[in-house]
């Protein structure tokens, strides 16, 4: 299971998150215990999209079946 909660106040992340989600269809996360990255490129190959948020950006974050609290 995976749940990601960002801090409130953090509106450049949700700004990055909807921008990425119209240049892109597909995604490779990878999650862990830091935080998760993201890779992928856009339909025409022309735009590589490389992303890592870190855990203390998240109020809190589910993981596997440990939870992790920030703040």
């Amino acid at each position: 299971m995976l749940e990601l909660r960002l801090v409130q106040g953090s509106l450049l992340k949700k700004k990055l998150i909807d921008a990425i989600k119209d240049l892109v269809n597909d995604a490779n996360f990878k999650f862990s215990a830091t935080g998760f990255s993201l890779q992928a490129m856009d339909s025409s190959h022309v735009v590589l999209v490389a992303l890592f948020l870190g855990s203390e950006g998240f109020e809190q974050h589910l993981y596997g079946d440990e939870l992790q609290q920030h703040g």
